[in-house]
């Protein structure tokens, strides 16, 4: 399975603690042993972060860090033997909080702000403190995509101009594909091959469906927006995919591109694979097998729904 990895720049976010303080606990007593990012960062898992948590409570009782983290040691040995967690332990997971629909709006409309006013820093500072304290799915579906949402249809209305929505999509899109380093991918998990559809642009859509496939431990392969038809079909052949996940928001792109899909489904059936298509997005507004071919599903809904949905399907 894919798990979640944390930099150390949010675990010190998310347990109150410094950069500095955490690498001390690790060298001088072994409190975590950190994973490790492509670039070789550190990187902590949601065990290692409940550890953190869980070790500051203690030292902030009195209780001296080296003595601490030898209870904790055995604490988790037990756990491992006996299948159960402590109350202590149970206690540690607080750090992903969800927030209520006050909350959400409140942070919608602060992102929204600083998008307005092209303020990178202050639009980083401000995710940042969003993940220190709530889980990055609630930051996401709650705040993320409809702030995109609205400052779209300001633009429509004519109320901002195109570079403001343009920041705001830019920095969004920059941060979900951050996102694809934060996960150790098992190497023996299906791999899904994601895309706009042919002629298509608008990617955030299929970017947050990567997030949520990646969270149900699929193999991500991103090509972009508008991806060549010959890329595709080359890919198909030299990847044999388990699945290609295509974004569509236009009915008449996607009408345009049902030639291409037809060929994509011929070409599966004739080197006898069993990679499967699904086609998402706003364009589409019921589940059904593409008309006249085997393996292209049409899947409605969002990013997350549609991954549970295509999850049935290959796994």
């Amino acid at each position: 399975m894919t798990q979640r990895l944390f930099t150390i720049k949010e675990a010190a976010l998310r347990t109150g603690l410094s950069t500095q303080l955490i690498r001390k606990w690790e060298e001088r007593y072994d409190a975590v042993t950190p994973s490790r990012f492509p670039n070789g960062y550190r990187g902590y898992t949601k065990q290692d972060m409940e550890t953190l948590l869980w070790l500051k409570s203690k030292v902030d009782e009195g209780v001296p860090i080296g003595l601490a983290v030898q209870e904790r040691k055995q604490q988790l040995e037990e756990g491992e033997q006996t299948g159960s967690t402590t109350p202590e332990e149970e206690g540690t997971a607080s750090f992903h909080v969800e927030g209520s629909p006050g909350e959400a709006k409140d942070y919608r409309e602060k992102l929204i702000s600083l998008f307005l006013r092209l303020d990178q820093s202050g639009s980083q500072r401000f995710f940042d403190q969003l993940l220190a304290l709530h889980h990055m799915d609630f930051v996401l579906l709650q705040v993320l995509a409809p702030a995109l949402v609205e400052i779209g249809e300001r633009w429509e209305r004519g109320e901002i101009s195109e570079y403001q929505e343009h920041f705001g999509s830019h920095f969004v899109r920059e941060r979900l594909l951050a996102l694809r380093n934060l996960y150790h991918r098992a190497t023996d998990t299906p791999l899904v091959v994601t895309a706009c559809s042919p002629k298509e642009r608008h990617e955030l859509g299929v970017l947050f469906f990567g997030y949520f496939a990646l969270q149900q431990g699929f193999q991500i392969v991103y090509l972009g927006a508008a991806p060549s038809e010959k890329g595709i079909f080359d890919c198909l052949e030299q990847l044999k995919p388990a699945a290609f996940a295509f974004g569509s928001s236009s009915s008449e792109l996607l009408k345009e591109a049902i030639p291409f899909y037809m060929e994509l489904d011929r070409r599966i059936q004739q080197l006898e694979l069993a990679t499967k298509v699904f086609i998402g997005g706003r364009a589409i507004d019921r589940d059904e097998l593409l008309t006249g071919t085997e393996a292209i599903h049409l899947v409605a809904g969002d990013a997350q729904e549609t991954v549970q949905k295509i999850k049935k399907l290959i796994v």
